[in-house]
C-alpha cells in the first residue's frame, strides 16, 4: 500500500455513498465528490485523469455523473486534485495525511490555512495564513518538525485548528442565505476525533510520504 493509499483509507471511510443534503453547499455528493466541486474542477482535471468526468457522455456534468462515481474513481479524483496538486508526497507523512483529509473535506485553501495556523502556534517566524502551500510554508513545516523532533504533534495541532473552524461554522449558523451548518457539526467532530486516533496509530517519527 502506498502512502497515498494509507492516507486515503482514512478519508474513504468517512466519505460514504450518495447524499443530497439541502444544507450542503456542495450539492449532491457521492464518495466525497460533490457536484459543485466536480463542476468547478472538471475542466482542469479532465486533462490529467485516466477517466472521463462526464461519465454518461451527455455533454454536461450533472447529478447523474455524481451517482455514477465509484470509490476508485473518487480516489483518483482526490489524488489528482488534492494530494498531487499540493505535492503532499514532499511533506512529512502525518502532516500530509491530515492536510489531505482536510482538503477533501473543506477544500485545499482552508486545509493549508489549518497547517499555517498550527505552525504559528509554535515558536519561530509567523506565516501569513493565506492558504498557499508555498516555499515559506514548506520551510516552516520542516523547521517545526525538527523543532518538535516529530511531525506527530504538528499533525494533531492541524486537526485542532480544523475543529475550531468547524465549530465556528456551526456557531454562525444560519447564514444569511438560510443555510445551517449545525446539523453537520457532530459528524465533523466525530471525523476529527477519529483522525486523531488514526494519527496516533500511524505515529511514525519524522517519516516522509512517498
Amino acid at each position: 500500500m502506498t502512502v497515498f493509499e494509507t492516507a486515503h483509507a482514512f478519508t474513504a471511510r468517512w466519505e460514504g455513498g450518495f447524499v443530497n443534503h439541502p444544507n450542503d453547499p456542495g450539492g449532491a455528493t457521492n464518495h466525497g465528490v460533490s457536484l459543485r466541486w466536480l463542476k468547478s474542477e472538471g475542466i482542469d482535471l479532465e486533462f490529467s485523469l485516466p477517466l472521463a468526468i462526464d461519465h454518461n457522455g451527455d455533454g454536461v456534468i450533472d447529478i447523474l455523473d455524481i451517482k455514477a462515481l465509484t470509490p476508485k474513481q473518487a480516489s483518483i479524483l482526490f489524488r489528482v486534485a488534492f494530494w498531487d496538486r499540493l505535492r503532499l508526497d514532499e511533506m512529512p507523512l502525518l502532516v500530509a495525511t491530515v492536510v489531505y483529509d482536510a482538503a477533501v473535506n473543506v477544500g485545499r485553501g482552508q486545509a493549508v490555512k489549518f497547517l499555517q495556523r498550527a505552525c504559528n502556534a509554535l515558536q519561530g517566524e509567523r506565516l501569513v495564513d493565506d492558504g498557499v502551500l508555498g516555499p515559506k510554508t514548506r520551510a516552516r513545516v520542516n523547521w517545526a518538525v525538527t523543532f518538535l523532533t516529530t511531525d506527530h504533534l504538528l499533525a494533531l495541532s492541524c486537526v485542532g485548528m480544523r475543529e475550531v473552524f468547524h465549530s465556528m461554522l456551526a456557531a454562525n449558523s444560519p447564514y444569511p442565505d438560510g443555510r445551517d451548518y449545525r446539523p453537520f457539526l457532530r459528524g465533523w467532530l466525530n471525523r476529527t476525533a477519529d483522525l486523531r486516533t488514526y494519527i496516533n496509530t500511524m505515529g511514525v517519527p519524522n517519516a516522509k510520504a512517498a
